[in-house]
């Protein structure tokens, strides 16, 4: 009875086998969009480990195929249903990094690597027969294990920095070396053939990661904007609340509840206002960057930096906010940065000299 169902299943993925790996993808897509919420979640990093397992457990029976092992137990004959879950926990790996990285940062600062990580996840179908090759396979796996222990060792020792950023290349390269060692014990003489290959693939994608985090392209996970804003005033009213004044975006802005058009009052500060994810136990510090661009030169300048201890553990975010008083009529923006400069996002407005405040509406935060 298995058999003659496992008959109709290879049957069918043989008949409809254009459809296999779109499916497989959009699936594992579709999965992690209802399934992965917080980056510091233990249900989380299980989808994401469990995925990285089972594409290296698919990886080593592809590379076992031809062994006298492989051949008694026709894994040939099953690869195409080995490949279709291969490629659906690919694209699990990628859409849940991609999920998370492009929360972490600005998409325009980071547009490269959140960029390489949809390319990824869409590749899996568009450029299929690529996915086929044993090197590219083991050369994506090693991306996939670097792109989760990125923010994995930060998460474990409760620290961001350099130095985490460069313990995570480190453990990858013995993870993936371990992984090989493996692969060199189930086929020896296949092995031989890729070694070159291998060793210049992943060379390549562990001189191009430190290259993207080192430029601060890489996003700054774990942390993540949830909120940000600019107030005419912002005042700590508890221990959990704060109230803040807006001007109030015009009727026909309908996607805006707080105008971006702030009419400022010579002497009166300006107030940004930002909440940051973090995760629990996790102590760092973030920064607002005030810059305004000056039009003469068209270039933007920074004016001011305010540095702004977080403390993790809050759903919705750590909250804080900084304020400038001199400002100049044009248009502003600020940077929410860590310390080394990796964007998490920005907060842009217009200062528009006035006499008098405009009418504004306050809110509780």
């Amino acid at each position: 009875m298995i058999s003659k169902k496992y008959k109709q299943i290879r049957l069918f993925l043989k008949e409809n086998n254009h459809l296999v790996s779109p499916v497989a993808i959009i699936g594992g897509f579709v999965v992690d969009i209802f399934t992965l919420n917080q980056i510091d979640q233990i249900f989380d990093n299980a989808i994401l480990v469990a995925h990285i397992i089972i594409v290296g457990l698919m990886i080593a029976l592809l590379f076992a195929k031809d062994t006298p092992w492989g051949r008694n137990f026709g894994i040939r004959d099953r690869s195409g249903v080995i490949t279709t879950v291969m490629m659906f926990s690919f694209g699990g790996l990628f859409s849940g990094f991609f999920l998370f990285y492009i929360r972490s940062g600005s998409f325009l600062a980071s547009a490269p690597f959140i960029i390489m990580m949809l390319a990824l996840m869409l590749g899996a179908e568009f450029l299929k027969h690529y996915y086929q090759k044993i090197a590219l396979q083991i050369t994506i796996y090693y991306i996939a294990i670097f792109a989760y222990l990125i923010f994995f060792i930060p998460l474990l020792i409760n620290v961001v920095n350099a130095g985490m950023f460069i313990a995570s290349g480190l453990t990858s390269l013995l993870v993936i070396v371990g992984f090989l060692y493996v692969l060199f014990k189930i086929n020896p003489d296949e092995f031989k053939m890729y070694k070159q290959k291998l060793g210049i693939g992943i060379g390549m994608v562990f001189v191009i990661f430190n290259g993207l985090y080192f430029t601060n392209i890489i996003p700054p996970v774990p942390l993540a904007l949830k909120f940000n804003s600019v107030y005419h005033s912002v005042e700590k009213i508890d221990t959990f609340a704060y109230e803040a004044s807006y001007e109030p975006a015009k009727w026909y802005q309908i996607f805006r509840k707080r105008s971006a058009r702030v009419h400022w009052v010579s002497g009166e500060p300006v107030y940004v206002f930002t909440s940051i994810f973090a995760p629990t136990k996790l102590t760092t510090t973030i920064e607002h960057r005030w810059d305004y661009f000056d039009s003469d030169i068209g270039k933007w300048i920074t004016r001011t930096t305010v540095p702004i201890d977080v403390t993790g553990g809050r759903d919705n975010g750590f909250r804080g906010y900084s304020f400038k008083k001199t400002l100049e009529p044009g248009s502003w923006r600020v940077a929410v940065t860590n310390r080394r400069g990796q964007v998490l996002g920005f907060v842009r407005f217009k200062i528009i000299q006035s006499k008098t405040m405009p009418e504004l509406v306050l809110e509780k935060l």
